[in-house]
């Protein structure tokens, strides 16, 4: 089933659900649809991160205060009838616990950088159990599978949630490109520093000035200013003396920020 939602004629959201129907097969028709995004299986290695939230006992009631009503997550015998000992919590619910993990650990919480999200929903979620989101990061897109922490059912499988490429500088790897992968970093850093380089001048009062090299030549020149003002970033020399110069190749540059080499070593 696809859903497309508008505010006038401008395209603001793209839905896309896969409804299973138990014991209603046989009616000689497809499968899946030729039109369906399939979902993609997590990678073969531990998990880059791991993020954990505990939903609370009355995180069911609280969560049909948006407007899923269904007695399924609120009425005992009900929730009895369909198989369960005691009300379920929403898909939904955990399907928003899991997107917040991915958007803390890989975008700062910056919700613009979010694009799309596919999911299975596997198997359904008590309220008041630990919820465990398990990433691998493959570029831009975030792969995750979701599990009860303690009995470690997966709930939320073959998942990923897919970035803005253009803000995610860290899904540039130093092979991609002919131009310095560093520059997407330096731009980055600068771009935060608008939200919050008041607080980080304040803890560093410092200025660092970053020779990039490529090859045996000095390629760029950067200077990250956390001395004065609110901070900011620019390529050239350090207008004023710097603090500190470090001199690093591109590729070098690129594994700090991957977290591929040490940058203490």
């Amino acid at each position: 089933m696809d859903v497309y939602s508008y505010s006038g004629e401008e395209l603001i959201c793209y839905n896309q659900f896969s409804i299973f129907v138990v014991g209603s097969g046989g009616f000689g028709g497809k499968r899946m649809s030729d039109k369906a995004k399939v979902a993609v299986a997590i990678p073969n290695r531990p998990p880059d991160a791991v993020l954990t939230d505990t939903t609370s006992l009355n995180q069911a009631a609280l969560y049909r205060l948006s407007g899923d009503w269904n007695p399924l997550h609120i009425d005992p015998d009900f929730a009895n009838l369909a198989g369960f000992d005691k009300p379920i919590l929403h898909g939904l619910c955990t399907f928003g616990f899991s997107a917040r993990h991915v958007l803390q650990q890989f975008a700062d919480n910056d919700v613009s950088r979010f694009k799309a999200i596919k999911v299975r929903f596997a198997k359904p979620v008590y309220p008041g159990q630990t919820l465990q989101t398990e990433m691998w990061k493959e570029g831009s897109r975030i792969h995750f599978q979701t599990k009860v922490q303690g009995t470690g059912d997966i709930v939320i499988s073959n998942a990923y949630v897919d970035l803005v490429p253009t803000a995610d500088v860290l899904a540039k790897t130093p092979s991609e490109g002919r131009e310095l992968q560093s520059t997407l970093v330096f731009e980055e850093i600068g771009r935060r520093l608008q939200h919050m380089g008041g607080e980080v001048v304040k803890k560093v009062n410092a200025v660092f000035e970053w020779h990039i090299t490529k090859g045996e030549n000095t390629a760029a020149k950067w200077t990250i200013d956390l001395k004065n003002g609110s901070g900011k970033v620019y390529q050239g020399p350090a207008k004023d003396s710097a603090d500190v110069t470090i001199t690093l190749s591109d590729e070098d540059f690129m594994k700090v920020v991957l977290g591929k080499l040490d940058p203490q070593k």
